[in-house]
């Protein structure tokens, strides 16, 4: 289950589904990675997503690249997952 959020524009297409908060190119997938990291029951359920763990920050650390068309990488979706749950979700944009 995902607990908080630490980016207001996930927080607010999570809670609302305005998909025009992000751009159309990858905001489905966005949407398909939040929805399963929220069912997630256990940290290997991230990995499915291609999830990694990025321990080097902390432990229990996760991030999930976001593409466009399944290609090119745009960003990730990182999070703490810890006891079933994500905390700290937050969105990070390649520029």
């Amino acid at each position: 289950m995902i607990i908080n959020f630490n980016s207001s524009v996930l927080e607010k297409l999570w809670t609302t589904g305005d998909i025009s908060l992000l751009p159309s190119a990858y905001v489905h997938e966005v949407v398909e990675i939040l929805t399963i990291m929220d069912a997630a029951e256990k940290a290997t359920d991230l990995a499915l997503l291609g999830g990694f763990k990025i321990d080097e920050y902390a432990p229990d650390n996760w991030a999930v690249t976001i593409t466009v068309n399944s290609v090119e990488p745009v960003g990730s979706i990182t999070c703490y997952f810890t006891r079933g749950n994500a905390h700290d979700v937050d969105l990070n944009v390649y520029d």
